[in-house]
């Protein structure tokens, strides 16, 4: 007899354990904590609310959440309604979201109002926080709300739940899965080892299977999170803080979990049952479990997502029935012993010991793949060997064989299925996606290691007549290639890309089937023909003249006396200024060289090996776990606590503020503009390797020569700033503890724009002065309560697959950031972000500022010497021909922009975001740039890209570089990739907008190019000045500043006449402008020929009498431009009718476009702007709404409407901000009377009088006045008609 009632559902078994555990606590995760009964509230709720989808039987409910108590939530919801829940992943790339979605046409999706983006338009979304947000306290819905026509809770064929897995087309296949068949299943593992109160079971790898079991026995569910789940120790210590008594995971996830625990059953000293799922467990690591983990039940298990659980064994018991030299466990014994066959090829039963194909039959078996009949006909056969109607039987596609014993072991695979740390990889799918996104002819891809060291390998045969379409693989010296990894991330998941890459002139094949011979193939690393790419000549931090300046340090000699060939010991060193020596290096660089590497060799040269030896064995060790030391790395000590009552203090109120990064480029003009904004002290933090006060005269100079440079400097400078020597990669920034702590006493704000930059060198190699700096700066700001501006980079994310920016809140997960950030620079930058933000957490007054590619003064045009793009544009003119890129666009911000926004953001203290945008929303097209150059004098021709790399290689590559030719040596140090041209990082600003309006953003146009080039000029990069003389004195001319400028407006109607002449109006003001219309075609027109300087124009098609997409409009514009300050109702029609002519379709019309149409926009806008205390509503009315006139009867009472619904805004709402403004115009130049088609009422009262009418620009300027009144003005109405036709 079973644990569970075998005729009840899976919903109805958890109720009947609700009524038996009301107050024992059912799930938790990170966050939350639910007691039985406060689960059951909270999923008939979500349940009640997806009824009212159309939820029934069999009905699919897509959840598409993180793994969290809400991911649960959401599948017990979906089950309560009668539906099955659609198992959606975070993980999925676009394409393998969009293609399920389509498949599974699920009722609606659940999710989180961050991933709503991912899902296709159209698909009926439900976003539990925008839920959460609405509800507040009161619960998510009603509680006189009740479900309602529920399935039977014997009805145990309707669907419980789907899940996808991948095909060799690349169509994945969804799994169906009765309601039958899981709880035959949980009945079953119950049945060898059960669940009570008190238990807690970590859902973790195979997080779905595990989520409802417990739940149907009183136990705990421990909701565990992706990134846990995978992080060895992350999950260690998970466990051990959650005191989770059971778990399941992969074989090789407890490998790894050993391999860093040596004392495991010490750190979980709760855990009791361990079930292994997934590979195979060998019997090393299982002995070795059971010696770690000696109180704990290990269980091995085989399952298919197709036949739930197949068979499951207690592995102690299991090993002492093995042979000692046995290399696998078994998988345990059938759990329905009756239903699982070993069949030969013929279909007949083999006998015990024999291996075969296994089949799994009886009433675990799913019902087989949705929509797809042919393939669940060949997968799911008749079951010849049971006499139920209907028996089906499964393919499972392994081999296994019946020991004697009577237990089941998996010997191989009948296919080519790839078993890879839990996941199941089809070959066929990867070397698919490989043939249509690469460059590549032929394609076999294999599993090369074993265990951790498990990986999957592409050999490969290139393609060379391949389309632009399919890049080259580009392969490094270690057989990695991160352009290959880029290229298929859209269409695989990331554990189905190849690691390595091997490059073969063919593939080996069988002699007889002609198919690719896997076992010849050669190992990665041997007998391929990768080709080696040139290595960048990038200048090594740790040099020899370094070396020799500590040295000096040290021995108190001259550097002048000091030669490469000398030993330290020449040159009166001894054994304790060797130690001496160790530690000045060790603080130097960042890293302890220990005093013994020292002593062989002893010369300079061999010292500077040395170290770079100690660096790089660092290095390797902390990148062959990029992840495990980016989550050490973002843990901010406990010590490291703000004061009580810290508050935020805007830079106007500063009396000391802190900067780093004065001597670079960006930190010249922050000092500036500092000095020019503030009154504040300024302190600058000078790197020097061993900072003293006898560094302060040397640091004088740095600061000095740097702001010379960039035309900054003046000698006052000096009273107000004041140097500090300081080192960023050493503890307390290089300083003594009480040098610290008065430092810290007198902060009031920290600028932290220092950083190494290098985009070549690893994460390691950075992480000591970003990383490790960025911890120190924030000790330094929590002792002394001061409040920090950090500066980051756009270089935190990677570039955005649609193109459009990233809003100011996008974060990256850390399992992300090695994938999908590809240098060093930028991984470190995203460290420090999350310990500026823990910070924040911990009450720090905190901010990041993203900047972006930084360009030169847009009115000196100074520029950054060691700047890219700049390099790219001279060399091109040098040339006389241009990178042919297409898609290559160029983000372009002038640093005096970025500077000023810097300081300006620093005092909007009322601001409650923390990440601000300062990078170029809509980078300029660098076609569009080379044009504007040829216009200045500096024509180009178009070159595709490899072509104009070898033309610069053969023309300029062997020029002399140097001061002059700064341009030269950054191309001849390392050329870039067509996709690092190509795959920018773009910022959306739509909500750090509104908050730096006043700092304008200069346009990259000819006019800024003019004044780039007259520097480039000036400073010998190029043999001739620009040919135009536009910009004033070296300075692009200023844009003339109007007071709408960075405002946001939203236009209905705006597809012709007063609409478009409007949006026209206010582009050229500065608007951000969201154009609505219901005609898609005539839109886009108008928007082609806005001329716009800053702002930025988005369209939308919209018809202003359905609510739902007045709505939406409204939500696109705040989402991709910023909160609405403007709404120019303009959509109207107007039909010249006669009453006793009773044209009742067109007053119905004109009822629903001119007043309903009204109120929609109305009621999408003004309470948005009410709570932000201020916005202006423009309506347009008509002079008939002061007059009726005839035959324009009903279209004057709707005019009528909008004048009294707009009177009675203006007073309801006056005080509050809220400016409302009627423009009623007479007769004007549009298409309005051509909708009219009654011939009676046109003739008698439509014929023009003769007199000159309004043009619709007349009407646009004057809502343009009304806009632009100070803000303590009101424009309350505007009659404006032609001089000839008063009413």
């Amino acid at each position: 007899m079973g644990i569970l009632d075998r005729r009840k559902d899976l919903a109805a078994l958890f109720s009947r354990q609700v009524e038996a555990t009301p107050n024992a606590i059912a799930l938790e995760d990170e966050k939350t904590s639910y007691t039985y009964a406060e689960l059951d509230k909270r999923v008939n709720e979500l349940a009640i609310l997806l009824q009212s989808h159309g939820v029934r039987r069999d009905s699919l409910i897509g959840v598409l959440l993180p793994r969290s108590a809400d991911y649960v939530i959401a599948c017990l919801a979906a089950l309560r309604a009668g539906g099955a829940f659609l198992v959606l992943e975070l993980a999925y790339p676009p394409e393998l979201l969009a293609d399920v979605l389509e498949d599974a046409s699920p009722a609606v999706v659940v999710t989180y109002r961050a991933e709503i983006g991912k899902i296709k338009q159209g698909i009926p979304v439900m976003s539990l926080d925008e839920l959460e947000d609405a509800a507040g306290v009161n619960g998510l819905t009603d509680e006189a709300k009740v479900l309602s026509a529920l399935p039977e809770e014997n009805d145990l064929d309707r669907l419980a739940f789907v899940a996808y897995s991948s095909g060799t087309t690349g169509k994945p296949k969804g799994i169906a899965n009765p309601h039958q068949a899981a709880v035959r299943s949980y009945d079953l593992r119950f049945g060898l080892s059960d669940l009570q109160p008190g238990d807690r079971v970590g859902a973790n790898v195979f997080f779905v299977w595990e989520i409802i079991r417990p739940l149907l026995r009183g136990a705990t569910v421990v909701a565990i999170p992706d990134e846990a789940s995978f992080d060895p120790k992350a999950l260690v210590d998970l466990l051990a803080a959650k005191k989770v008594t059971e778990t399941l995971m992969t074989p090789t996830l407890l490998a790894a979990m050993l391999a860093r625990n040596s004392d495991l059953g010490t750190r979980l000293p709760d855990l009791r049952t361990l079930w292994l799922n997934g590979e195979v467990v060998t019997t090393d690591l299982a002995r070795r479990g059971l010696e770690s983990l000696p109180n704990v039940r290990l269980l091995n298990c085989y399952s298919c997502c197709e036949t739930h659980e197949v068979a499951c064994g207690d592995i102690r018991e299991m090993l002492a029935q093995l042979d000692a030299d046995a290399q696998y466990c078994p998988v345990g014994p059938p759990l329905d012993a009756r239903h699982v066959y070993i069949l030969d090829d013929s279909g007949q039963k083999l006998e015990v010991g024999v291996s075969g194909e296994l089949f799994v039959g009886g009433r675990l078996l799913a019902r087989g793949y949705i929509n797809r009949p042919e393939t669940t006909a060949r997968a799911f056969t008749a079951d010849e060997f049971d006499s139920a109607s209907g028996a089906r039987k499964y393919r499972t596609g392994d081999l296994a064989r019946l020991l004697p014993s009577g237990l089941l072991e998996i010997t191989g695979r009948v296919g080519a299925m790839i078993k890879l740390r839990g996941y199941s990889v089809v070959p066929g799918k990867v070397e698919n996606a490989v043939l249509a996104n690469l460059a590549v002819r032929h394609c076999a891809v294999t599993a090369y290691g074993e265990g951790l060291d498990r990986q999957l390998v592409a050999y490969m045969v290139r393609d060379p007549n391949a389309s632009n379409e399919r890049p080259n693989v580009e392969i490094d010296e270690s057989g990695h290639s991160p352009n290959a990894r880029r290229a298929l991330t859209e269409s695989l998941a990331l554990y189905m890309i190849p690691a390595l890459w091997v490059e073969l002139e063919s593939l080996p094949t069988h002699d007889v089937s002609g198919k690719v011979d896997l076992k010849r193939l050669p190992a990665p690393g041997a007998g391929s023909s990768t080709p080696k790419p040139r290595q960048a000549a990038t200048r090594d931090a740790i040099d020899l003249d370094t070396i020799a300046e500590i040295w000096a340090a040290t021995l108190k000699i001259s550097r002048s006396l000091i030669t490469p060939e000398h030993s330290f010991f020449d040159l009166g060193g001894h054994s304790l200024s060797l130690a001496d020596l160790a530690s000045r290096l060790s603080r130097s660089f960042g890293f302890r060289v220990p005093v013994a590497r020292l002593a062989d060799p002893t010369t300079l040269n061999g010292h500077l090996q040395t170290v770079r030896a100690v660096r790089d064995g660092q290095i390797a060790e902390v990148q062959a776990d990029l992840p495990a030391a980016l989550r050490r790395d973002t843990q901010l000590e406990q010590d490291i606590q703000p004061l009580a009552g810290t508050k935020i203090k805007s830079i106007k109120d500063a009396k000391t503020v802190l900067l780093t990064g004065a001597t670079g480029f960006l930190g010249a003009f922050l000092l500036n503009d500092l000095l020019e904004s503030t009154s504040a002290h300024i302190i600058c933090l000078v790197r020097f390797g061993d900072p003293t006060g006898d560094d302060i005269p040397a640091g004088i100079a740095r600061l000095r020569k740097n702001l010379i440079d960039h035309g900054l400097w003046r000698d006052l400078i000096m009273e107000r700033v004041e140097i500090l020597p300081g080192n960023l990669a050493r503890k307390r920034l290089g300083l003594s503890q009480q040098a610290f702590q008065d430092l810290a006493s007198r902060t009031d704000v920290i600028i932290h724009a220092a950083a190494t930059v290098n985009l070549v060198y690893p994460y390691a190699a950075l992480r000591s002065a970003n990383v490790g700096g960025t911890r120190e700066i924030l000790r330094l700001a929590c002792l002394g309560g001061a409040t920090l501006q950090y500066v980051s980079t756009n270089g935190v994310l990677p570039p955005s697959a649609s193109g459009h920016g990233w809003p100011e809140d996008s974060m990256l997960y850390v399992d992300a950031v090695p994938e999908k950030i590809s240098d060093g620079y930028g991984q470190t930058k995203w460290a420090a972000e999350q310990l500026v933000l823990e910070a924040g957490r911990r009450g720090l007054p905190v901010r990041i500022l993203r900047a972006g590619t930084i360009s030169g003064h847009s009115a000196t045009g100074a520029a950054n010497a060691w700047d890219l793009l700049t390099a790219l544009f001279v060399e091109s003119i040098q040339l006389g021909f241009a990178p042919d890129v297409e898609g290559w666009r160029a983000e372009m911000t002038p640093v005096d922009f970025v500077s000023k926004a810097i300081v300006h953001l620093s005092g909007q203290t009322q601001a409650k975001q923390l990440v601000f945008h300062l990078g170029d929303p809509d980078p300029v097209d660098t076609k569009v740039v080379f044009s504007d150059l040829a216009k200045l004098g500096y024509p180009t021709e178009p070159l595709p890209w490899d072509d104009w790399a070898a033309l610069w290689n053969e023309k300029r590559g062997s020029v002399k570089g140097g001061d002059g030719a700064f341009t030269i040596d950054i191309l001849r140090s390392g050329m870039p990739s067509v996709e690092f041209l190509r795959d920018i990082v773009v910022l959306n600003n739509a909500q750090t907008r509104p908050l730096r309006a006043i700092v304008e953003r200069p346009k990259v146009d000819n006019i800024l190019l003019e004044t780039y080039a007259r520097h480039w000029f000036a400073r010998g990069w190029l043999s001739s000045p620009p040919s135009e003389q536009q910009a004033l004195g070296g300075a692009a001319h200023s844009a003339r500043r109007s007071i709408l400028s960075g405002k946001v407006a939203v236009i209905t109607g705006a597809s012709s006449g007063i609409g478009a002449a409007t949006a026209a109006t206010l582009a050229r003001e500065g608007c951000h402008v969201a154009l609505a219309a219901r005609r898609v075609d005539a839109l886009e027109s108008v928007k082609k020929r806005l001329t716009v300087r800053e702002g930025k124009v988005i369209a939308r098609q919209t018809d202003v009498t359905k609510r739902d997409q007045v709505e939406a409009l409204m939500k696109a514009a705040e989402a991709e431009l910023g909160p609405v300050d403007i709404l120019v109702s303009v959509a109207g029609v107007m039909y010249f009718t006669m009453m006793a002519n009773v044209k009742v379709d067109q007053w119905e019309q004109t009822v629903d476009v001119n007043c309903k149409g009204l109120l929609n926009c109305l009621s999408s806008t003004v309470p948005g702007m009410l709570t932000r205390g201020s916005g202006h509503i423009v309506a347009i009315s008509s002079d008939a709404g002061r007059k009726p006139f005839a035959g324009l009867g009903v279209y004057s009472a709707s005019k009528m409407f909008v004048e009294g619904t707009l009177q009675a805004l203006r007073v309801e709402t006056a005080g509050k901000g809220l400016r409302v403004t009627s423009v009623q115009p007479g007769n004007v130049a549009t298409d309005l009377l051509g909708m009219s088609n009654d011939e009676e009422a046109l003739k008698q009262y439509g014929e023009p009088s003769g007199a000159k009418v309004l043009d619709a620009e007349d009407v646009a300027n004057a809502i343009v006045y009304a806009l632009k009144q100070p803000e303590h003005v009101a424009v309350n109405e505007i009659l404006i008609e032609p001089r000839d036709e008063p009413i």
